[in-house]
């Protein structure tokens, strides 16, 4: 019996090989029909035996192209047309867009072939791809994914290459970025100050390296900063230039075999490490007999490895173990792309290696740990954006833009019910990082299709992102609490609509009363929340000053506390908090930590964000459980976490010299205890027994993998973020689960 369907399909279906999948299912079957891009998806329409034909769905939905996602699959039978042979048609440009955008790829096994393969064309070609690797969101300009409607369009394919995308049978068939050496882009490697050459650029720039010099090399989403991993002094050298004294620099290793040579991986991280996202991986280093530069991470035992994800980064690598692969960046400023920027690292280099492929959408390296089996990003972007995350169902919903935070800004767009987070942006109080914010959030809306309908922002009213909200003044606007964003960007990852205990912890975020909270235990839904605890408040003296300069926080907690004698140098402040002045009231539970690592002498002056936190995690000793006193007030609402008691015992500790390892673990199982504590008296309270744990302070490893323990041990059901980080890279995430849950419930 002969039977025809036509399929309409919606999700990651273009740029990960699905028509060629579909071409080579159909034909095997000897199924007539054809296949096309459009704005939706895929439509396809197959036709002959109904047991062919049926057999033609089970393939293609068991066995998908490996980087596709099928969201959803529309299909309705038809009378027979009597189709011969199978056809890939042209793409149909109009329609609304509801196709999901491909993140970039990591080289496949089979171009990786290629280009070490002598007797291959593609031999040391730096931009070989297919179908299964290769460049995706850092090229798209526009939908349909074809490419006159990416950064390929100004380069021509010659005949071989144009025979291979025109083949349904190639895999190469409709890759958008296919070329080789006679038709695609090519390297170019300048001399800072000097000339450019494109003889042998690849060469000569790995020579550079090899005499410990910097170069700043062209990737898919921007430039790298990188020199010899190996080379303490190249390592000086570089954190010199980049005026980046103590925080952790990327090392990009040859392979896998070579990595675990300096570092420890286990097989999450070796998961992690080996995806087609191809992240930086935080990993455990290895100190005997590992080569790496002593100060590639200071201030931790850890490494923020990667493999080599292009073929330019393999080719560059073959004969190098490891080098520093640094964003090509001045401080918090966004990563640079193009080669009219590169007079920003004209100090800190002395070449760089460019090519002439344009880069549409700048795109940072993504940074995460493994921790108790689960992926924790630090930063989200290439490999992972702009890959949705469905937060409410098609049906009715609105066009979101919620616009994040100001720190490790990411904004957010949702369309039928999927939210497309952007790649990381940075700090937008930096002027390049708030103009990449507007033009990419132009570049988005234009790209997918989203007229924003609502927009969700931050309650801060100092916020640049606040500020740029409220220029829209004929849309609803949804304000949305720090802390709440926090808790329903896990409730959104998680499918979670009920009430459930939310513990948010970080360095700053506005509060509902004006003042600073960051110790927060909230009883929370997506649309609201009540604050039923929190860390007892201190004085922040001299506001922002206090968090780069952490001695003024343990100086308010020690007076505050009656623990610190009044110094010449602690006098000013002592004035300053009595007067009021700039002093703002704070619950933060990162100023705490900072306030103890001050205390144990690990870190008066910051060159980074968190970074007495970071020292005060490093050097406790995981095998010490013993705990301080604390107090949970409960005669009072909301309830008050009271460390004033604990504060006293760790300076009773110190005094007697008792080691700082020990002082500094079990503060953080003081920590650990004092939020298991809360949360049992809440379940008693409301019968909540779900708890969500958000917020920078989360970071830490070992305060989230105890307090996760600590919790599962009584019987609670905890959730975590794994799709988007804890810190405020999640907000917008949160804000736009707010969002749309109060226009659900018409709130707004």
């Amino acid at each position: 019996m002969t039977t025809r369907v036509r399929a309409r399909i919606v999700g990651r279906v273009q740029g990960v090989g699905f028509r060629p999948t579909v071409y080579r299912y159909a034909t095997q079957l000897g199924l007539g029909g054809y296949v096309r891009n459009d704005t939706q998806g895929v439509t396809l329409e197959v036709e002959g035996d109904d047991t062919n034909v049926g057999a033609f769905f089970n393939h293609l939905t068991t066995e998908p192209p490996r980087q596709a996602v099928i969201a959803d699959m529309k299909t309705e039978v038809l009378r027979a047309k009597g189709y011969r042979g199978f056809q890939v048609v042209a793409s149909e440009p109009e329609g609304d867009v509801a196709v999901d955008v491909s993140p970039d790829l990591a080289t496949c096994d089979d171009c990786l072939q290629e280009i070490f393969d002598p007797q291959n064309r593609r031999y040391g070609y730096a931009f070989t791809n297919c179908t299964n690797c290769g460049p995706r969101f850092t090229i798209i300009r526009d939908l349909p994914y074809d490419r006159d409607t990416t950064s390929m369009t100004g380069f021509t394919m010659c005949e071989p290459c144009a025979r291979e995308y025109l083949d349904p049978r190639d895999r190469r068939f409709h890759a958008q970025p296919n070329a080789c050496e006679d038709c695609g882009p090519r390297l170019e490697l300048n001399i800072s100050g000097g000339s450019a050459t494109t003889d042998s650029p690849l060469a000569k720039a790995q020579e550079l390296l090899r005499r410990g010099r910097v170069v700043a090399i062209k990737s898919l989403g921007g430039y790298h900063l990188a020199c010899d991993a190996t080379s303490t002094e190249c390592v000086a050298r570089l954190r010199e230039r980049k005026q980046r004294p103590h925080k952790a620099l990327a090392v990009m290793f040859r392979d896998l075999p070579t990595l675990k040579r300096f570092c420890d991986v286990n097989e999450s991280e070796e998961a992690e490490l080996l995806s087609v996202a191809r992240p930086i991986v935080i990993v455990g280093r290895k100190r005997r007999g590992a080569k790496l530069a002593v100060n590639l991470s200071p201030d931790t035992n850890t490494i923020g490895a990667f493999l080599p994800y292009t073929p330019l980064h393999h080719l560059l690598l073959k004969d190098i173990d490891a080098l520093v692969m640094t964003s090509g960046n001045i401080t918090d400023d966004p990563i640079i792309s193009d080669e009219n920027e590169l007079g920003v690292l004209e100090s800190i280099v002395e070449a760089s290696l460019s090519h002439n492929r344009p880069i549409v959408h700048k795109c940072d390296d993504s940074v995460l740990r493994v921790i108790n089996g689960q992926r924790q990003f630090s930063r989200r972007a290439r490999g992972f954006a702009p890959n949705p995350i469905r937060i409410a169902p098609a049906s009715g919903a609105p066009h979101i833009l919620a616009v994040g935070g100001e720190l490790k800004n990411t904004f957010c767009l949702v369309r039928d019910g999927n939210a497309f987070l952007s790649q990381h942006i940075g700090d937008l109080k930096e002027y390049r990082a708030y103009e990449f914010f507007a033009t990419e959030i132009a570049a988005l809306q234009r790209l997918l299709r989203i007229v924003p309908e609502v927009l969700a922002y931050d309650l801060h009213p100092g916020y640049l992102s606040t500020k740029f909200a409220e220029k829209f003044t004929a849309l609803p606007r949804v304000g949305v609490q720090h802390h709440h964003a926090h808790i329903a960007s896990v409730m959104a990852e998680h499918d979670l609509h009920e009430p459930v205990i939310g513990v948010a912890l970080d360095g700053t975020g506005y509060g509902t009363d004006g003042t600073i909270w960051g110790g927060e235990f909230l009883v929370a839904d997506r649309c609201d929340f009540e604050r039923v605890a929190h860390f007892k408040p201190y004085p922040l003296p001299g506001g922002d000053k206090a968090i780069e300069e952490p001695w003024r926080m343990a100086a308010s907690v020690l007076l505050t506390e009656g623990l610190g004698e009044v110094t010449p140098k602690l006098r000013p402040i002592q004035q300053m908090i009595g007067a009021g002045v700039n002093s703002p009231s704070t619950s933060s539970a990162g100023r705490l930590f900072d306030a103890v690592a001050v205390i144990l002498g690990l870190c008066d002056v910051t060159t980074y964000e968190a970074q007495a936190a970071i020292r005060l995690e490093s050097i406790a000793d995981a095998r010490v459980r013993d705990v301080y006193p604390f107090q949970v007030q409960t005669r009072e609402q909301p309830w008050k976490l009271d460390f004033g008691v604990t504060l006293r015992a760790i300076r009773r500790d110190r005094r007697r010299a008792a080691a700082i390892s020990e002082i500094s673990a079990k503060f953080h199982n003081t920590i650990v205890a004092a939020v298991l504590q809360t949360c049992r008296f809440l379940r008693a309270q409301r019968g909540l027994h779900r708890v969500t744990l958000s917020g920078g302070v989360f970071h830490n490893e070992l305060l989230l993998r105890r307090t996760v323990e600590a919790l599962q041990s009584r019987r609670f059901e905890v959730f975590t973020n794994t799709a988007v980080p804890p810190n405020d890279g999640g907000l917008a995430l949160g804000q736009a689960a707010v969002a749309m849950e109060r226009i659900k419930r018409r709130c707004v």
